[in-house]
């Protein structure tokens, strides 16, 4: 007869034991919570307080025409840089009230030379010597600014014909000290650009909120302006994009959107370009992190620290959420029930981001849910791997323009 401890073994249900799975478990609605707040609790409060706090307040906007100084920055730019020269000054504000300062990131070629021989003396060229990168050129051409107002912008975003008007009226109201325009696109038929397209439809929605109850956090350095009294230079590894809202509201001073400031723009034309560019973004996202959290609570703007941390860092870290969730959600299988259901969603999901990456490469146009599912998952996985280059001590300080 057999000893009866040999039938004592535990099941291969229960091989794990239930330990490992409620763990499995909790980690699997954090991450779940996660996701929905960053991608629908938080957009979804803001959009419905922003409507019901913009009902009962209205911007303030002034006729005043203060003294702007327009800064492109450039690197390389000849074929673009004096098309848009010339269209800034053209555009609809008082010609002795404006500048025009080239911010020519060590161009090796006629860049410079295009710039010296636009007739005009309202416009000058500000070299950095060798290539030290967009922020640290910038730095340089803002101390040679004259302006009362600091208008950024690049070499190939086309001004709407009232933008500087438009951003400029808002610095009428003397609390404002940043004001952020809109970026328009053009969109290609690439795999992301429909995704991209509803991903914007949604910035330009919050934004709008967002001026209601708060403040931006962050600009487009394609369009935006900050009071000469209140620019702070910073680090050449850090985006501006971000950091000049972050000095700004540091200050004391508010972020507002101008929705009829807009400057018309390309959208990037390929995945591989897409994702490149994210890996920049998330390389400098996660190494001016520590710096972005200490200067707000510094300032103690509890509410902006708040939005920046709802509206910007839990979608910088999304991977982390998305990559414990299909761990979890894998381990939990066998419990059958939603989480099979989980498991399920999950896999459509990513094989229609897949699908759609395939035939976006292959130039086939996509539905607008495959485009979107792509631009989630090139854009995430963007992000993972610069975080991974940031710990590794990546800087990402120049940039190269995608033409």
């Amino acid at each position: 007869m057999r000893p009866a401890w040999r039938y004592a073994a535990p099941s291969r249900g229960r091989a794990r034991g239930p330990p490992v799975i409620a763990l499995a478990e909790l980690v699997f609605w954090l991450s779940m919570t996660w996701i929905a707040y960053a991608l629908v609790l938080y957009p979804g409060l803001a959009l419905v307080v922003g409507a019901l706090r913009g009902a009962l307040r209205t911007p303030v906007r002034g006729d005043a025409t203060p003294r702007l100084s327009v800064l492109i920055s450039a690197y390389n730019e000849e074929k673009a840089i004096e098309d848009k020269v010339r269209r800034t000054l053209a555009l609809d504000y008082p010609p002795d009230r404006l500048e025009v300062i080239v911010a020519s990131d060590g161009s090796t070629d006629r860049t410079d030379e295009i710039v010296r021989g636009i007739d005009d003396p309202r416009v000058h060229l500000f070299r950095a010597e060798g290539r030290v990168g967009k922020t640290a050129t910038l730095n340089g051409a803002v101390e040679s600014a004259t302006g009362e107002i600091l208008v950024f912008s690049d070499a190939t975003g086309i001004y709407s014909e009232n933008a500087l008007r438009a951003l400029a009226a808002r610095f009428a109201d003397p609390a404002v000290g940043c004001v952020a325009g809109r970026v328009a696109y053009r969109y290609g038929e690439d795999g992301t650009s429909k995704g991209f397209r509803g991903y914007q439809r949604l910035v330009v929605a919050i934004r709008n909120a967002e001026n209601a109850f708060g403040d931006q956090t962050s600009v487009s350095g394609s369009i935006h302006a900050v009071r000469r009294a209140l620019f702070r230079p910073s680090a050449p590894a850090f985006s501006p994009d971000v950091l000049d809202a972050v000095h700004t509201v540091a200050q004391g001073y508010r972020v507002v959107y101008e929705y009829d400031a807009v400057s018309l723009e390309d959208s990037r034309i390929s995945s591989r370009q897409e994702f490149a560019a994210r890996v920049r973004i998330s390389v400098q996202n996660n190494n001016m992190t520590p710096y972005v959290l200490r200067e707000l609570l510094h300032a103690r703007r509890w509410f902006f620290l708040f939005q920046v941390v709802s509206h910007k860092m839990l979608r910088w870290w999304m991977w982390v959420p998305l990559c414990i969730l299909a761990v979890s959600n894998l381990v939990l299988l066998e419990q059958g029930g939603k989480y099979l259901l989980f498991g399920v969603a999950q896999v459509v999901f990513y094989a229609l981001a897949a699908l759609g990456m395939a035939r976006g490469a292959g130039g086939r146009r996509l539905d607008a849910i495959s485009s979107m599912a792509s631009f989630f998952v090139i854009g995430n996985a963007a992000m993972c791997a610069g975080a991974f280059q940031s710990l590794m001590g990546a800087q990402k300080a120049a940039w190269e323009p995608v033409r």
